[in-house]
């Protein structure tokens, strides 16, 4: 039996409107599957904890966005169960990454192939990130974004506002940065993004060179930059050529820690999960998908 997970207020309640889609699809071609609609933050955790508690699943299928996923994804860590995914969110990186399309019945095809591989998470505080993770204006972003009311309409654009609304407000600040158990330390950080996947908040390419199954984490760090020079390198974010510029730093490693002069908003998959200071540690073929 497949379970499906459906958030139906993702993506401005594309959710609904895909899951309708799929039913219709499943039932044509009778296809056996139960379904689970999320009512609440933390929901779809919940409802696959116990999925994964059962003998019967075969495999449980997201149907939203990143951070349904990272809900669903946290419930099967280490679990023989394997996520699939059909995005109808907003940003879908996930997707993007996993090379997932956005065609709800060519995503639902996939999943019924049944093709599994292992992709690394990591751990923080007993939580796990799936895709990707930020730090300081990153965070500011996401939870601007996310508790706005333009997110619904503008979709994949949001960060892109989110960044153009907080970019005169937030001031860049001192971190410590230590990578498997080498230490850094930098002036004027505006950011420091942690990933697995090349891409994030809507696919920008902030660590283009990432694999979510080498047992590594990508580390960007912007620092050092004025707004005026903040802006004119965020549209080369999108196609990964800003890696060049004199004020981004790459690192990559297993076992991160960051902390801060001032105490600074974390995201994971798009999820508030907290503030610094931050430990985070790869969790190397953790995640089976579909």
């Amino acid at each position: 039996m497949r379970l499906f997970i459906v958030n139906p207020v993702s993506g401005n309640r594309r959710g609904k409107e895909v899951w309708l889609f799929l039913q219709q699809y499943l039932i044509m071609n009778r296809i056996p599957y139960s379904v689970e609609f999320t009512e609440k933050p933390g929901h779809a955790r919940e409802i696959a904890c116990h999925a994964a508690s059962r003998s019967d699943i075969k495999a449980v299928i997201v149907v939203g966005g990143d951070g349904t996923l990272h809900e669903v994804g946290n419930a099967l860590v280490h679990t023989d169960i394997p996520v699939g995914y059909i995005p109808a969110g907003s940003a879908n990186d996930f997707a993007l990454a996993q090379k997932i399309s956005f065609d709800p019945e060519q995503a639902l095809e996939r999943i019924l192939n049944h093709q599994v591989r292992k992709v690394d998470t990591a751990d923080f505080g007993g939580r796990k990130m799936i895709s990707f993770m930020g730090v300081g204006f990153d965070g500011a972003v996401a939870e601007a974004v996310n508790g706005s009311s333009w997110k619904r309409w503008l979709r994949s654009s949001a960060y892109t506002w989110g960044v153009l609304k907080l970019l005169k407000s937030y001031q860049p600040t001192q971190i410590s940065l230590n990578i498997d158990g080498e230490s850094f330390h930098y002036n004027d950080v505006w950011f420091i993004a942690i990933t697995n996947i090349p891409n994030y908040a809507g696919g920008m390419k902030i660590c283009p060179h990432a694999a979510d199954d080498d047992g590594q984490l990508d580390i960007c760090c912007v620092r050092d930059m004025s707004r005026s020079q903040l802006l004119r390198v965020f549209p080369s974010v999108y196609k990964g050529e800003h890696i060049d510029h004199p004020s981004i730093t790459l690192h990559r490693g297993t076992e991160i820690t960051i902390d801060s002069d001032t105490s600074l908003t974390i995201h994971a998959d798009g999820e508030i999960i907290g503030k610094t200071p931050l430990s985070v540690s790869v969790r190397p073929q953790s995640l089976m998908i579909l």
